[in-house]
C-alpha cells in the first residue's frame, strides 16, 4: 500500500480503534441476538395471557428489535416526504409487520425453527442470519438483515424464500402513490391496522 492510500485508509481504523461506542468483544451473535427474539415471541405467543396482551407484548418485542428509522429511510427511498408523514409510517410498519410476520409464528405450537448460521459485514457492523421456519407442511427459508446501531443489533430486512420484505413494500408503496397522495396512503393504512385492531378484539371477522 502506497504512502497516499495509508493515509486515506489510516483514519478509519484509528476511528473503529479509539472510538469508545465500538467494542467487537461485546457484540452479540447476531444468531443468538435472533434466536432470543423468535424464543421471547414464542415464550409469549404460547402463555396464557389474553391475546390483547400477548398482541402488545409482541408489538413491542418488534419495535425495540427492528430499526425502523432505517426501514422507513428505505421505503421513501426517491420519494419527497415530509418528516411528519414519514413518522407517521414508522409508527404504523411494526402493526403491518406484525401481521405479516404473523404468518410465521401464531402456529407457536406447530413451528420449529432451525438456524442454520449467519455472516458478517462492513467490519462486523452488519449481518444476515439464516433460518430455516417449519410449519405443518410448510418450510420457509427466512433470513434476517441486521445491523448494528448504538451498541445493539437492530433489522432492517427481512427475506422469505428470497423475497424482500422492505423490498416488496416499498414497491407496493410506488404503486398506491401513483392513485392516491401520501397522507391519504398514512389513512388507507390506519384504516388496515384499524381492521386488524378489530378482528382480534374479536369486533369484525
Amino acid at each position: 500500500m502506497n504512502f497516499k492510500k495509508l493515509l486515506y485508509v489510516l483514519p478509519l481504523f484509528l476511528a473503529i480503534a479509539v472510538s469508545p461506542n465500538i467494542s467487537f468483544a461485546n457484540h452479540e451473535s447476531p444468531t443468538v441476538f435472533v434466536k432470543n427474539m423468535i424464543d421471547e415471541c414464542l415464550g409469549i405467543l404460547k402463555s396464557d395471557e389474553s391475546k390483547d396482551i400477548q398482541k402488545e407484548k409482541i408489538l413491542n418485542l418488534i419495535k425495540i428489535s427492528f430499526d425502523f428509522s432505517s426501514i422507513t429511510e428505505n421505503l421513501l427511498t426517491g420519494l419527497k416526504v415530509n418528516d411528519k408523514d414519514k413518522s407517521a409510517l414508522a409508527d404504523l410498519f411494526p402493526h403491518l409487520l406484525e401481521m405479516r410476520y404473523g404468518i410465521f409464528i401464531k402456529s407457536a405450537n406447530n413451528l420449529s425453527v432451525e438456524y442454520i448460521g449467519h455472516k458478517l459485514f462492513f467490519f462486523n457492523f452488519e449481518a444476515v442470519v439464516h433460518t430455516r421456519m417449519k410449519i405443518s407442511s410448510h418450510d420457509i427459508a427466512l433470513d434476517y438483515k441486521l445491523h448494528h446501531v448504538d451498541g445493539k443489533w437492530k433489522i432492517r430486512d427481512l427475506e422469505a424464500d428470497s423475497v424482500s420484505l422492505v423490498g416488496n413494500y416499498k414497491a407496493q408503496i410506488n404503486r398506491i402513490l401513483t392513485r392516491m397522495s401520501f397522507p391519504d396512503f398514512i389513512k388507507y393504512l390506519e384504516e388496515i391496522v384499524g381492521k386488524k385492531t378489530d378482528t382480534t378484539n374479536g369486533q369484525q371477522s
